[in-house]
């Protein structure tokens, strides 16, 4: 055995024990991999640099773009509005409908960001029936696999492997070469998950209860921009429709370049405002309907702790022992003994 067959054993070995713990991001993992074979001289820098160029790699690329325009377009609310009716109207139905719809789209979209776009849709549908999460999302991740068999496209393996085919002299594939052998995967696996996976998924003590319900998450949190003709323009908090109709709750305001935090009830609001407020899913999704509103997701920095941050969010845990066990909030003064926003409703901490 040389030292080259050694070195590479041992990074092997150290990639395997990474990604199955975990202690590092996985791209950083595929990094070091790629570092210590180079650094080692068992590959050139040529050779480590050659799969960034890899058609498999440009192509898994451009599909998470294409993925991120599809959600940031708005384009899966209405396949997410009515997965939820076939839901609640029979659960059989509206898993075979899932299954079905995630396999095909994944046949031409890689699998990877199809999951991705599909778990908050999955997630909604699983609120909307009170089932546990697992009871949806594990089907969704195998029925994006079994679709992403079936052409050339749909799974990052199926192009790498195409693209080895072919630099060594035996053709590339076809977009649909593999589609006969794909389909029948494809029945297959979604007949095992609805006949027998589907029983063998665990269901959440509580009769299925949601995270949501568990921990009283259900709020969302995101940003309103007043565009031209809004209807809450020139009035206050306390009558802005924003807030009568659907009774958000605004909890900053930010007027160029100045923030206003728990703005007053008598705050007058004005064109170009962005407003964060909070409200339930059914809230925010009629906030989406409103003329004139603009509805922006929070960014990374809003949710990600920023010594430059003005505002920064945290999930707070009481413990068993603390002294705020047992206390009414409105008995601590939260905001001014801690500097900080409660944002929830009133209660015991």
């Amino acid at each position: 055995m040389t030292v080259a067959i050694i070195i590479t054993l041992i990074i092997l070995l150290g990639a395997v024990v990474l990604f199955a713990s975990e202690l590092l991001p996985v791209d950083v993992t595929a990094m070091l991999i790629i570092g210590g074979l180079v650094l080692s001289g068992i590959l050139t820098p040529q050779e480590g640099l050659s799969g960034f160029s890899n058609t498999a790699v440009a192509t898994v690329a451009a599909m998470f773009v294409l993925s991120a325009g599809i959600e940031r377009s708005g384009a899966l609310n209405p396949i997410t509005f009515f997965l939820e009716k076939l839901f609640r109207r029979n659960y059989w139905l509206g898993i075979i409908s899932m299954l079905a719809f995630v396999a095909f789209l994944s046949a031409f979209i890689n699998n990877t960001p199809i999951v991705a776009l599909f778990i908050p849709v999955v997630l909604s549908c699983a609120r909307a029936i009170k089932a546990s999460p697992e009871k949806l999302l594990i089907p969704l991740s195998f029925a994006s696999i079994f679709g992403g068999t079936c052409t050339l496209i749909g799974t990052s393996t199926n192009i790498l492997v195409s693209d080895y085919a072919e630099a060594n002299g035996l053709g590339a594939f076809a977009m649909f070469e593999m589609t006969k052998l794909g389909l029948i995967l494809l029945v297959a696996g979604i007949v095992y998950l609805l006949v027998i996976g589907l029983r063998l998924l665990p269901e959440r003590p509580g009769g299925g209860a949601h995270y949501e319900d568990k921990y009283h998450l259900s709020d969302y949190i995101t940003n309103v921009v007043l565009l031209k003709g809004a209807a809450s323009i020139g009035k206050t908090i306390r009558t802005a429709p924003l807030v009568s109709d659907l009774a958000l709750e605004i909890i900053q305001i930010k007027r160029g370049n100045r923030r206003f935090f728990s703005p007053p009830e008598n705050f007058t609001l004005e064109e170009g405002d962005t407003l964060k407020v909070m409200g339930n899913l059914d809230k925010i999704r009629k906030l989406k309907r409103r003329k004139s509103v603009a509805v922006r997701p929070l960014l990374d920095r809003e949710l990600s702790v920023d010594p430059k941050s003005e505002l920064v969010l945290h999930e707070v845990v009481v413990l068993p022992n603390s002294e705020l066990s047992g206390v009414k909030l409105n008995d601590i003064d939260f905001e001014a003994r801690f500097g900080a926003y409660f944002l929830g409703g009133a209660g015991k901490a």
